[in-house]
């Protein structure tokens, strides 16, 4: 077996892309029964496969230092990374770790073959859709990874192209693996969705939904602003319901939001429980995904595999992961958005056929898959190292 250590510490937190994309590839290479699995929170390497429980569970000393430094030194980001990179060092070398994956961009330094994961580059294309502190962190610390790295991977043929044009990165030491969609997200009745809709009010087949992290980067006014320009009888009769957890600057947002639930002009959900998810989805009579750039957009599929029509942003790596089975928008032109909005809850025809097509698409991604070429590329390291 290969003996294979994750940093997941992006599990101590609610989980994201990045926390999801740990979860589920870990799960899914641990089913295979080829891989021996260790993960990294912050304190010593455990001998587990990485799960959010296990990382939100645990408080180390780490993450006092955390505090304290974060209060006291301007470079905190620095220390805090040397720090870590200390512990997780003397836990690869005890274990005797055959491959690193690094699932954040920028890995630790250790003595065994490194493989990173780079998602997007969205803090070149869109700094002002990050904290300042991480757009520096990333600037300095991206290009040394890529360096370092033995095996570089991608969720796309878009962020493998963004590579080569922002670092000159050799086609061949990128490798394009695509996410998977978890088999829980599928269709679902009436019946299957009542129970989890009536605790947030909604009934199956009658809302329109938004869904993904409160930042700028995902561009929720563009949604806001598309179905407040539709006609009352539609918005009477499909209500716009957001989900999502705070990320950064989310504060004037959420207010917003807030406001305009207490209005009764939007449903607000805030975070909503993973086991919640699917049938929010499978209820839903529309997704709307009008975000500016992501490196792959899983929501998007996990809509689809649900059997939801699906409106997408035409940019970045969208197009390419949807297909032709989703209506792209722009996200710059709400009232274009407002009018495929209004033609698709207005056509039961247009409905079924990207119902058909979608569950089509999202068919095509599975974890399984991500694991069996993820490991087939540590097999390579490992190969390679000796």
């Amino acid at each position: 077996m290969i003996r294979v250590a994750f940093n997941a510490i992006p599990l101590r937190s609610t989980l994201t892309g990045i926390g999801n994309y740990i979860v589920h590839l870990a799960a899914a290479l641990a089913a295979t029964g080829d891989v021996d699995l260790y993960a990294f929170y912050g304190g010593a390497l455990r001998h587990e496969t990485p799960s959010q429980r296990s990382g939100a569970s645990r408080a180390s000393a780490t993450q006092v230092a955390r505090r304290i430094v974060k209060h006291a030194v301007p470079f905190r980001r620095t220390l805090r990374h040397a720090q870590l990179e200390w512990l997780f060092r003397r836990g690869a070398r005890r274990a005797g770790i055959d491959v690193y994956h690094e699932p954040n961009y920028v890995p630790f330094r250790v003595d065994a073959p490194v493989a990173i994961t780079i998602h997007d580059l969205s803090w070149i294309r869109y700094p002002q859709t990050h904290p300042r502190e991480r757009v520096r962190w990333l600037e300095r610390g991206v290009p040394r990874a890529i360096a370092r790295a033995d095996a570089i991977i991608v969720d796309a043929e878009f962020t493998k192209r963004e590579l080569q044009q922002a670092f000159g990165v050799a086609p061949s030491r990128v490798n394009v693996i695509p996410l998977g969609v978890a088999a829980h997200f599928h269709p679902r009745t009436p019946a299957q969705t009542r129970v989890s809709l009536s605790d947030f009010d909604l009934a199956h087949g009658r809302y329109i939904l938004t869904l993904g992290t409160m930042e700028p980067r995902k561009n929720v006014a563009h949604a806001l602003a598309a179905y407040a320009a539709l006609p009352g009888s539609l918005r009477e009769r499909y209500p716009l319901v957001v989900a999502g957890a705070r990320g950064w600057r989310a504060g004037l947002l959420t207010r917003r939001l807030q406001a305009m639930s207490a209005r009764g002009e939007v449903r607000f959900l805030g975070h909503v429980p993973d086991a919640a998810l699917p049938d929010l989805y499978a209820g839903a009579a529309l997704f709307v995904f009008p975000s500016l750039y992501e490196g792959f957009g899983l929501p998007p599929l996990e809509a689809m595999a649900c059997g939801v029509p699906v409106l997408v942003s035409n940019r970045a790596s969208l197009p390419e992961v949807v297909g032709d089975a989703a209506i792209l928008i722009d996200p710059d032109r709400p009232e274009e958005t407002r009018d495929a909005i209004e033609r698709v809850l207005d056509d039961d025809a247009l409905r079924e056929r990207l119902s058909v097509l979608g569950r089509r698409r999202a068919d095509r991604f599975n974890w399984e898959a991500c694991a069996t070429q993820t490991l087939a590329l540590y097999r390579a390291l490992v190969t390679n190292a000796r």
